[in-house]
């Protein structure tokens, strides 16, 4: 699967779960990576549900960090998407929500 973001064209691809992309520098195991080199993001093919969607979050954050060249301070950065895998679809879908009342809003009272 591929998608772009700012105009870098990035791919998701399911690997096996010993797979060594999923390797952090650190040498652990882990279910998801966002690789810069090669544009990628590597998830488990043992992810599911809402475990698949909390780290496709995750990853696609960084790779909007990337995309953007948008540089943090390591822990920084995986605060942040932590913060979004954990906290943006609700911010996103209360965005919608209030949006559309305003929306709503303006019409009934540009009708009287």
């Amino acid at each position: 699967m591929q998608f772009t973001i700012n105009g870098v064209k990035w791919a998701i691809l399911n690997v096996r779960a010993t797979d060594k992309r999923l390797m952090r520098s650190d040498g652990v195991l882990t279910l998801g990576v966002t690789d810069w080199n090669d544009k990628t993001i590597y998830l488990s093919d043992a992810l599911h549900g809402a475990l698949l969607e909390h780290v496709l979050c995750h990853e696609l954050c960084h790779a909007v960090v990337f995309s953007y060249g948008i540089y943090l301070p390591v822990e920084t950065e995986e605060w942040l998407c932590n913060y979004m895998a954990d906290h943006g679809k609700e911010i996103i879908y209360l965005l919608d929500d209030l949006l559309q009342r305003m929306n709503n809003a303006r019409m009934v009272f540009n009708d009287k």
